[in-house]
């Protein structure tokens, strides 16, 4: 029995330590603003050369439909990607702006 308590008392270190730790890598954490325009700069980025590809293809320049194909849903994704993030931050302010002090 004693020995079953004894153990118990390095996982309770181990826990406080883990508290300690998740306060640094919250405080080293990007900004969210930096998220929101990392996302929009890689859909803008995306974007891009989806329609660099699309042109190509009408141009008669780029035989390659896969490559073609793929760099469009990549924009597809990422714009998904940004209005999801842009939506969810709008909630989170209504959200707050809602609450009473």
């Amino acid at each position: 029995m004693g020995n079953f308590i004894s153990s118990i008392q390095p996982i309770a270190k181990m826990a406080l330590s883990k508290i300690g730790e998740t306060e640094e890598s919250t405080e080293s954490s990007a900004p969210f603003l930096n998220v929101l325009k990392d996302a929009v700069s890689e859909y803008a980025s995306k974007q891009e050369i989806a329609d660099a590809d699309n042109q190509a293809l009408a141009l008669g320049e780029s035989d390659n439909l896969a490559q073609i194909q793929i760099n469009t849903l990549e924009a597809e994704t990422a714009l998904q990607t940004t209005v999801q993030l842009t939506s969810r931050v709008v909630n989170a302010y209504k959200e707050i702006m809602q609450m009473s002090v």
